[in-house]
């Protein structure tokens, strides 16, 4: 049985043709009026942030009621253009770029240096590529996966923006650049720009997972996607549809107005070259992201035709070439294979007494997950009883499970399913999308209430989801101030102990002259054995901190870090009584064994071991 080709029909053929009636006339201004009414609400709430009242709720309760007005007003402008009669402009580019300044600029604007402590460590890789001009294979999982970390080197010299600065707007700036290559992808897929700005709302509000900061994955990402949409471009002519005959009679595909066209340029040398430079640069700049890219490639290649169907070998090749020369040191440092369910589960965050809200706000993450994927499900159904609509979603739910079967093999230190998620999230709100923004069906009141339901329950869960962890997200200059100092004007060889592992670490060129190793992950007094039985009495936990630097590893001087930090992971986590910790902090100032060597504001760096 042969699977036959069947064209796309002109859109006017399906798709509803809007007539303006003098009525409506106050439409055409709804989406630019209701859009800078929306900047403006934002920009005014930026000065009524108050960063002292955030609490459980993370930065939600520090925000103004403006705040959440021009979110709201953002989503409800963008959502009317989705779902009312006029044609969809490109004019969606706007508020689609509010809405990300608004989840991902805020803190850019209000906070007074980068966020996420984890941040610092990458900022401490550039550096030492700026200083030393190349990479040491030897001091950590970067030097071996350089490619984001060279180009940000490079963006310094060529500009000389300072990399701290790059990093305080890294996150709107790919959160950005992850949208529009989530539209390029989906047009793979769809003509229509209802459903490919649909689906980019969906992905915008769906992306909690925050691994759009200043980080190697961030960026491999979107060139992943902008590398999976040039792919399914490539499919000449007469060979569209599925591959296999039976595959193709089981799922038959019907003639819809949005069904992708064939692309000239993506069956040509030049759009080859591009595909395995991006594959090139996934492969250089992350351990997972390209082994994830080459199973998608290799899928697409699998149900589709493409024109290049050998190019996830050429993938394959790259890969397996570049792992041979970070080989070394990933098998001596990592386990790299570790089977089994269990992959699945998240990190784990041990709490004694959370500040109010905070339990709860936690489980906005999981929950926003499973609402995609409830919609997700849905759609996939409602696909199914409509007659050629099912074809459609083999690629996208093929593409979506592709991460979680290969997390089942790595956990990446249990952030695996996140990763998983934030893979299948551009497949999942395209599937969404097609059915809830599509144009062929009629535009009911029932189905507007249903997208316009779906787009309010993600947009009320994305904001906890997103903001809910600020007491550990957000960092005080003053420790970096203080990590700084430590790199620069310490020995070789000594040890920081933080009082919480949410302090930012190795954030210079000397990072990797000190301890602990770049290899290992920050370990802070919370985290020690015994440390929830000494929290409970100053006294005792003076005599555990006593103890904890004099048996940490290395024979250099250790400096106990307490600051902002510290203090901030006693209260959201009620690991110790804040008047507990009040006292501590007294007690290690006046005991002759703990020597001041730095203060800045709040923090201050004690020796403790000589």
């Amino acid at each position: 049985m042969t699977t036959g080709t069947l064209t796309a029909r002109e859109p006017s053929a399906m798709a509803p043709r809007y007539r303006a009636h003098p009525w409506q006339e106050w439409s055409t201004w709804v989406l630019p009026v209701g859009t800078l009414g929306a900047l403006a609400l934002w920009l005014w709430s930026l000065g009524d942030v108050r960063l002292d009242d955030t609490g459980g709720w993370g930065l939600l309760s520090a925000l103004p009621v403006s705040w959440y007005a021009a979110f709201a007003l953002t989503v409800l402008v963008y959502l009317w253009a989705l779902i009312s009669r006029r044609p969809v402009s490109h004019l969606l580019v706007a508020p689609q770029v509010l809405l990300v300044a608004i989840l991902f600029a805020t803190t850019a604007l209000v906070y007074d240096v980068p966020r996420y402590p984890w941040t610092y460590k990458h900022i401490g890789v550039v550096e030492y590529l700026l200083a030393n001009g190349g990479v040491d294979r030897s001091i950590d999982i970067y030097h071996n996966f350089p490619g984001f970390f060279v180009l940000v080197a490079g963006l310094h010299r060529l500009t000389g923006i300072p990399v701290q600065d790059l990093a305080q707007w890294a996150q709107p700036t790919l959160a950005l650049i992850a949208a529009a290559a989530v539209y390029w992808l989906i047009g793979g897929l769809s003509t229509s720009r209802r459903v490919r700005y649909g689906g980019v709302l969906l992905y915008t509000l769906g992306d909690w997972i925050g691994q759009n900061y200043f980080a190697p994955q961030a960026l491999a990402f979107p060139v992943a996607l902008l590398v999976l949409g040039g792919l399914l471009r490539s499919v000449p002519p007469g060979a569209e549809g599925l591959r296999f005959a039976r595959l193709a009679a089981r799922f038959p595909r019907a003639a819809e107005a949005d069904l992708p066209r064939p692309s000239r340029f993506w069956r040509t040398r030049s759009a080859t070259v591009l595909l395995v430079l991006g594959f090139v640069y996934v492969a250089v700049s992350h351990p997972l992201s390209p082994l994830l890219l080459l199973a998608q490639s290799t899928l697409v290649c699998i149900l589709l035709r493409p024109v290049r169907p050998w190019l996830p070998v050429v993938f394959l090749a790259i890969e397996e070439a570049w792992l041979l020369q970070a080989w070394p040191f990933l098998n001596s440092t990592y386990d790299l294979f570790d089977f089994g369910f269990h992959n699945v589960s998240p990190p784990q965050v041990a709490v004694a007494d959370p500040l109010p809200g905070y339990t709860v706000a936690l489980w906005a993450a999981p929950l926003l997950m499973a609402v995609v994927a409830l919609l997700t499900g849905w759609s996939v159904l409602a696909a199914a009883g409509w007659r050629g609509r099912a074809s459609r979603m083999v690629v996208p739910l093929g593409m979506a499970a592709v991460p979680l079967v290969l997390i089942l093999g790595q956990p990446y230190g249990n952030e695996g399913i996140f990763r998983a998620y934030l893979f299948a999230l551009p497949w999942m709100a395209f599937v969404i999308a097609l059915q809830l923004f599509d144009e062929v069906p009629a535009w009911t009141p029932e189905r507007r209430l249903l997208a316009g339901l779906a787009v309010v329950a993600v947009a009320t869960l994305t904001l906890p989801a997103n903001f809910a962890g600020e007491m550990s997200y957000r960092v005080a200059a003053s420790d970096v101030t203080a990590d700084v100092w430590f790199e620069e004007e310490t020995p070789d060889g000594s040890v920081l102990l933080p009082f919480a592992s949410s302090y930012p670490l190795r954030a210079t060129q000397h990072y990797a002259d000190h301890l602990p190793p770049a290899t290992e992950g920050v370990e802070g007094l919370t985290d020690l054995p015994g440390f929830s039985a000494a929290a409970t009495d100053e006294a005792v936990l003076r005599q555990f901190t006593h103890d904890a630097c004099d048996t940490r590893a290395g024979s250099g001087p250790v400096y106990l870090a307490l600051g902002p930090s510290a203090e901030d992971n006693v209260r959201l986590f009620g690991t110790v009584r804040l008047y507990v910790y009040r006292a501590y902090e007294r007690a290690i100032a006046e005991d002759p064994s703990f020597t001041r060597v730095f203060e800045d504001g709040e923090t201050v760096l004690y020796q403790c071991r000589g």
